[in-house]
């Protein structure tokens, strides 16, 4: 496994994942634990096809962009999925900050 290159954040806030299947849109909720510019890690009740390529977004954030899920695995009574950002998602600017300090888990 490579290292990652760049700073994670242990966050705890809500996320929504849209897509479309078989010419249906499709909606699931998840708890969004671990947010970087490339990518998140979620939990979710749902199990999600890896590979699939999703709209995230979330109360606090807005739309954060286009992501493919990476993996997901049952841990426990919920799933461990991974996304990975088709495009950076850009946390330097003040309002993204200000939003993060909110959204960031102390422990």
């Amino acid at each position: 496994m490579r290292p990652r290159p760049e700073e994670r954040y242990p966050v705890n806030f809500q996320v929504f994942l849209t897509w479309q299947k078989n010419g249906v849109m499709q909606t699931v909720a998840g708890r969004c634990v671990d947010l970087s510019p490339s990518g998140a890690r979620l939990e979710t009740k749902d199990k999600l096809e890896t590979r699939s390529n999703v709209l995230v977004h979330s109360q606090q954030f807005g739309r954060m962009g286009l992501a493919s899920i990476r993996h997901c695995a049952r841990m426990g009574m919920k799933y461990d999925v991974g996304l990975e950002f088709s495009t950076a998602f850009g946390m330097s600017s003040p309002t993204r900050r200000k939003v993060l300090e909110q959204v960031r888990r102390t422990s």
